[in-house]
């Protein structure tokens, strides 16, 4: 997969559109019509609510605090939907970001919104960089154990208050004897 931007979340959108004409709302969505997207909203509005929906509604609607959302919507000109049927419609090659978000959550495109979208990219990189850490650390601990299978066979062979004596076999042909003075 290659980078996410914003242009390939609008792109996302749009494809899972045309291939699903709005899938679960999809009678209200396969033609849309200003009407019909205001219709799919009221219906999804207690029904679809992933962690940030809410968020995507309040933009696109600018709902006022303690507002009864549904009621809202109800009152909300069906001109303000008009973008988003020219865009769906393929009148239009983009949209506002609040209509995209809000096609986004009709459709239930995920990852949504957008700042979620480009975060998944960022997690896939994250786990690409866990993961090679991960070997890295392997490689390094079985390169730590090799060397050390490297060292020397030693045994103390002779230890008095004075010094001790220490052999050191490096190979079968090749001994060293250490003494170190105390």
């Amino acid at each position: 997969m290659g980078l996410k931007t914003s242009s390939t979340y609008r792109d996302e959108i749009l494809e899972k559109y045309k291939k699903e004409k709005g899938g679960e709302m999809s009678s209200y969505l396969i033609e849309p019509t200003r009407k019909q997207i205001k219709e799919a909203c009221l219906w999804l509005l207690d029904k679809r609510k992933e962690k940030y929906d809410d968020r995507i509604l309040s933009r696109f609607f600018k709902f006022k605090e303690g507002e009864n959302k549904m009621h809202a919507i109800e009152r909300v000109n069906g001109d303000k939907f008009k973008p988003i049927v020219n865009f769906l419609t393929g009148e239009t090659k983009s949209t506002t970001p609040a209509n995209l978000e809000l096609i986004s959550w009709l459709i239930d495109f995920r990852p949504r919104p957008l700042s979620v979208y480009l975060g998944s990219a960022y997690d896939a990189k994250e786990e690409v960089v866990q993961e090679y850490n991960h070997q890295r650390d392997q490689l390094l601990h079985f390169k730590k154990e090799t060397e050390l299978s490297k060292i020397p066979e030693t045994q103390v062979i002779h230890e008095n208050n004075k010094s001790i004596t220490i052999i050191s076999q490096i190979n079968p042909s090749l001994k060293i004897t250490t003494i170190v003075s105390l």
